[in-house]
């Protein structure tokens, strides 16, 4: 049980790395995301773009579905309510497709 959590959980970094390249070679120099645990994707102290912000997470998606076939969707959640004033970082990204993956795998 411990080993497939490790699993999950380096998968959905690995899927969250290869999302935030693939962005960021859309961008200039200083939009570029951080692989940082406390970068702050939005809220207070996120300097992305909202363009920038679904792009993530439609990468995130399709990486999901044809490297690893699995299903996730980001965009229909709740999780855009209130962005202004919430704070989600990558460390709540990876939460959050964490419980996804495994919701899925059941």
């Amino acid at each position: 049980m411990v080993i497939s959590r490790l699993i999950i959980k380096m998968k959905a970094q690995e899927i969250i790395k290869l999302a935030i390249n693939k962005v960021n070679l859309q961008l200039k120099n200083k939009e570029k995301i951080k692989f940082e645990k406390k970068f702050q994707i939005f809220g207070p102290g996120s300097n992305l773009d909202s363009l920038i912000i679904v792009n993530l997470f439609l990468e995130i998606e399709s990486i999901c579905k044809k490297q690893f076939k699995i299903n996730v969707n980001f965009i229909n959640d709740n999780i855009f309510q209130d962005i202004s004033k919430k704070k989600y970082s990558l460390r709540s990204l990876e939460k959050d497709l964490i419980k996804k993956i495994k919701k899925k795998i059941k």
